[in-house]
């Protein structure tokens, strides 16, 4: 009997950890940084999955208009921008991403249909199809396999969105995803680390771009300013 209690106390050890990361870690990782309001709130790409589906929801604030957050947001991709995350792990998993910290204009357009690499050397299904998308408002991404179904009149069966939501002085960059993979620890835990990494990247990135923007507003409007009448370009949009 005495040989068994080793594989015993793994086991044991193995369900304590599994329990505490479904009362305690997941719940927090599936909203982190997202007020209940934004976990509630029905938001673009929910639409095209099955309702009651696993959901997270992610969310920055960021010190800018969406003005200043869309060109950072609609660039993403490995042969493009980047994500803004940790592009060490990234290119450790095969990812041939260099992040960019300057807006490209020719990588400011993106229609439905268009496809967004994860990485290339995994071939064609490690990328993502754009299923929707809105300037200064959303873009709403799916696989291969499902823009395939969506196309047909079927429902997608995970997607992934980012939602800018405009407040006074600033925006709400929101992720959510639905369905796909999530639900997954092997999935849950280093998509949770990369997104959380790529959303603080966009802000900080729109919020340099902000603060560049107001300096530059001061330097030709300086009597304007010192009078204490605010140049356009200050204001959020």
């Amino acid at each position: 009997m005495g040989k068994y209690r080793p594989a015993l106390a793994d086991l044991v050890a193995a369900v304590g950890v599994a329990a505490l990361y479904r009362a305690h870690v997941r719940p927090w990782i599936y909203t982190w940084g997202a007020r209940p309001d934004e976990v509630a709130a029905t938001l673009p790409g929910d639409e095209l999955t099955e309702p009651g589906g696993t959901r997270t929801t992610r969310a920055v604030t960021v010190y800018a208009p969406r003005q200043d957050v869309w060109p950072w947001l609609v660039q993403i991709g490995e042969d493009r921008a980047g994500f803004y995350s940790y592009s060490l792990l990234e290119r450790g998993v095969g990812a041939d991403v260099h992040n960019a910290d300057v807006i490209h204009p020719e990588w400011q357009q993106l229609q439905v249909g268009d496809t967004v690499w994860l990485a290339h050397r995994y071939g064609p299904q490690a990328r993502q199809i754009v299923a929707a998308v809105k300037p200064r408002s959303h873009l709403v991404l799916v696989s291969p396999a499902d823009y395939e179904r969506l196309r047909r009149g079927e429902k997608a069966s995970g997607s992934w969105s980012f939602i800018l939501r405009r407040e006074v002085g600033r925006t709400r960059l929101l992720a959510r995803g639905c369905g796909g993979a999530a639900g997954r620890f092997w999935f849950d835990i280093p998509h949770f680390v990369m997104e959380q990494k790529m959303l603080r990247g966009i802000a900080a990135r729109a919020q340099k771009t902000r603060t560049q923007e107001i300096a530059a507003s001061i330097a030709r409007h300086p009597a304007t300013l010192r009078a204490g009448h605010p140049a356009k370009t200050a204001q959020v949009t």
